[in-house]
């Protein structure tokens, strides 16, 4: 039972622990082949999704389409409603998996163009260092953190989607 309790607070404390961090600088390319960072320097808040492993790749695929929805900007004149219109702000996936130049082009094939620009390919990105920056404890799921203008973590979420987390996500912009 203290045991269980233990690991209870050390999960909670590691998810709280990253709020107001400063997320660190992560450079490389987006899909498209555009130079891009992470965070980015414009005075939006920033919408970051993270996959440290391969394995997180289902529970990422539920996030993208609500991700995507809930924040990317869709073309103007389309003459639907859009939610994103709500938000301003920037979205980053970056996939920290090891060997993802080699697959780069599979994953392009299996995605929308127009996402390609919110990808961020890494350069000679010291997955581990930034794992135990960010106080990572599984790096089977994937993580989503909202950044606000100056780069710092305002809130974390991770795993499996669920509305009740992509609301807390939103909830960290307003």
């Amino acid at each position: 039972m203290k045991i269980t309790l233990l690991g209870f607070i050390l999960v909670c404390f590691s998810s709280f622990a990253q709020n107001g961090q400063v997320f660190p600088t992560l450079k490389g390319m987006n899909l498209d082949g555009a130079p891009m960072s992470c965070p980015p320097k414009n005075g939006k808040y920033t919408i970051l999704a993270i996959a440290y492993n391969k394995t997180a790749e289902d529970d990422l695929k539920k996030w993208l389409n609500p991700l995507y929805s809930a924040f990317i900007k869709k073309e103007k004149g389309s003459g639907n409603f859009d939610v994103a219109e709500i938000y301003d702000v920037n979205f980053v996936f970056v996939p920290l998996i090891a060997g993802f130049k080699k697959i780069a082009e599979e994953f392009k094939k299996g995605s929308d163009k127009a996402f390609w620009q919110y990808i961020l390919d890494t350069e000679k990105t010291d997955i581990r260092e930034i794992e135990k920056q960010l106080g990572v404890t599984d790096v089977k799921k994937p993580y989503f953190y909202v950044l606000d203008k100056e780069g710092k973590i305002v809130e974390m979420q991770s795993g499996s989607f669920n509305e009740g987390k992509l609301e807390k996500l939103e909830d960290a912009i307003e």
